[in-house]
């Protein structure tokens, strides 16, 4: 887990080992949580040309490329930027929102509740919820492994352990560790 975490973040990692620059996401000008009418959305502004100008299109208010042309700008003015973003999201539901974004080719997502998440269809094809039966607190519906390999089931071994359960077993191993 600790390898493909790392290779999650390959751009990243390349910003890092060839410039000694880091990058967030989470500073950047075009980048942030916005509140719907109805909820949230994620937008990242990069990986375009001219995300600004697109952002623009797509909220629908003049083009702030002109005035912010480029990143040192753009974060001089990030308060302001992100206060216009907040403030033209606000105006519609996530659901437009996110049609239009992903119109313009921007990186875009709705924002989930965790109760939305484990409700999802994808949660279920992906067998991410296992029932099992404990022996004092009865069904119980847990979280399974995400890690999957062809063939081999994924299953929850035992339900959550009572308070004191495996003392013994636990002292007994650390009685016999030299």
């Amino acid at each position: 887990m600790y390898d493909s975490m790392i290779a999650m973040q390959m751009q990243e990692a390349a910003g890092q080992l060839n410039e000694g620059k880091e990058i967030n996401w989470a500073e950047r000008p075009l980048t942030g949580v916005f509140d719907t009418s109805d909820g949230a959305l994620v937008l990242v502004g990069a990986f375009k040309q001219n995300p600004l100008r697109d952002i623009c299109q797509v909220l629908n208010i003049d083009d702030l490329s002109e005035q912010y042309p480029d990143l040192a700008a753009q974060q001089q003015a990030k308060p302001y930027l992100q206060s216009r973003f907040k403030a033209e999201f606000a105006k519609e539901s996530t659901a437009f929102w996110i049609e239009r974004l992903e119109a313009a080719d921007l990186l875009c997502s709705p924002v989930r509740t965790l109760a939305e998440t484990l409700e999802d269809t994808q949660t279920k094809l992906n067998g991410m919820i296992e029932t099992i039966q404990h022996p004092l607190n009865g069904t119980m519906r847990l979280v399974s492994s995400p890690v999957h390999f062809a063939g081999i089931g994924r299953v929850v071994r035992r339900p959550p352990p009572l308070l004191g359960e495996h003392n013994e077993e636990i002292l007994g191993e650390l009685a016999e560790t030299p």
